[in-house]
């Protein structure tokens, strides 16, 4: 039995490309679509019938190629079928190219009576889509509900991700932390954007601290953090970009009787936060005079790649325009928003992570956490900011194998921008 779409794609293989970026558009906005990307000499009769019947509306783009195809032309006979049991089924033709007399002539026995749409009278594929959508009297959604991102950490699969990604960035993080900690005989530490505490507790391991503190806005997170803290660690349910942020934690300082914090941690936080600046002033409050701010972030301007392919344009595209990837310039940002905070002996420690550090000894996991497409997977191209990305992971998925066999096999040298800061209170 065929899944159940809102639409049906009816095309000519000829088109593809052309149809597709449409589809993509029509996917943008939360719209289910039966899109077979079909070889012309494989017809699967039985499941495009079930699919067509199972579908809310049927769409045909219409061309010279698509006209003179019997397959299309089947499709279109069953669609009609489908629309004489179900009034409320609709039939959308789309004119994606000049058709012949010969051709307009066919299909106007089929289609003649139903409102058609011009492609070329439309600025952007967007344009059309929305005209699809009111003809067809689909309500299209852009909302959180059809995002279905591999990046949720209510998912077992992201979890055990950011797991890794742990290990593999605390290996980069170690020498820094060592140097900061040096510096104070009991510190007392705060982490901001502690998620389930695994991070920052690692980064902790065999190190000497008086008190954690891990404030995080996701109430679950908190709540498996808290399940399995140390006697010296408390991580508190609170929102960093909240106007009461700091008048919150002050309360929680005083009942654990932390007048300030000697160091604060941040891994991989900003760059989701629109007010950044804001929160480093506050977190300038609540730092002890010579105590010391260390941050990881991430920039995309220092990524690059090897030789350079159209694979790798295409991931960065993606991460871009992703909309769980956040400010992908923040590390460049930092330094002048650490100073404006009014900290002083800025260092930028690091600014990138690359395929050979270590003698390639993390080559593998680089590439898995950050080049595997399924860290992308969504259910609608409404994960995306616009459509041209979610049509760009198409292309990823299709060469991801042979690309990560050529990775691996040395081909591509791969260099990303991760900076490690830190930053004193004078």
């Amino acid at each position: 039995m065929s899944e159940k779409k809102d639409i049906f794609i009816s095309y000519s293989n000829v088109d593809r490309d052309g149809v597709e970026q449409i589809v993509n558009t029509i996917k943008y906005y939360g719209v289910s679509c039966w899109f077979q990307l079909r070889d012309s000499k494989q017809h699967y009769i039985e499941e495009i019938n079930q699919a067509i019947n199972n579908s809310r509306d049927f769409v045909i783009f219409l061309s010279n190629a698509s006209v003179s195809s019997l397959m299309v032309r089947n499709e279109i006979s069953r669609a009609i079928f489908q629309q004489k049991k179900d009034a409320s089924y609709d039939i959308v033709p789309v004119v994606i190219g000049d058709l012949s007399e010969e051709n307009l002539e066919i299909i106007n026995l089929y289609l003649g009576s139903l409102n058609w749409l011009y492609a070329d009278k439309y600025a952007d594929p967007e344009s059309l889509a929305l005209a699809i959508f009111e003809q067809a009297g689909i309500e299209p959604v852009r909302t959180e509900e059809h995002t279905q991102s591999a990046y949720s950490t209510e998912k077992e699969a992201e979890k055990i991700r950011l797991k890794e990604q742990n290990k593999y960035f605390n290996v980069y993080a170690e020498k820094y932390l060592d140097e900061v900690f040096l510096k104070y005989d009991d510190p007392a530490v705060l982490d901001v954007g502690c998620d389930t505490g695994d991070n920052i507790l690692l980064r902790l391991q065999g190190r000497k601290y008086r008190f954690l503190v891990g404030v995080d806005r996701n109430p679950a997170a908190v709540e498996e953090a808290a399940a399995s803290a140390p006697e010296n660690a408390a991580f508190l349910c609170c929102d960093v970009t909240s106007d009461d942020f700091v008048r919150t934690l002050f309360g929680q300082m005083q009942r654990l009787r932390i007048i300030g914090f000697d160091v604060i941690h941040i891994s991989a936080v900003l760059l989701h936060l629109a007010k950044v600046d804001e929160l480093l002033k506050n977190l300038y409050m609540l730092l002890n005079p010579g105590g010391t701010i260390f941050i990881q972030d991430e920039d995309d301007g220092v990524n690059l790649a090897y030789p350079n392919s159209t694979y790798f344009d295409d991931c960065f595209y993606i991460w871009e325009h992703s909309k769980e990837s956040g400010d992908r310039s923040t590390g460049r940002k930092l330094p002048s928003m650490l100073q404006e905070a009014g900290f002083r002996n800025i260092a930028l420690h690091s600014s990138a992570i690359s395929s050979v550090d270590f003698g390639g000894k993390f080559k593998e996991e680089l590439w898995d956490l950050y080049f595997n497409p399924e860290l992308w997977s969504a259910d609608s191209a409404a994960y995306f900011d616009n459509y041209e990305a979610f049509d760009r992971l198409g292309k990823v998925q299709a060469r991801h194998a042979q690309m990560k066999a050529d990775y691996m096999s040395g081909k591509y040298f791969i260099m990303l921008g991760i900076f490690f800061l830190t930053a004193t209170k004078e």
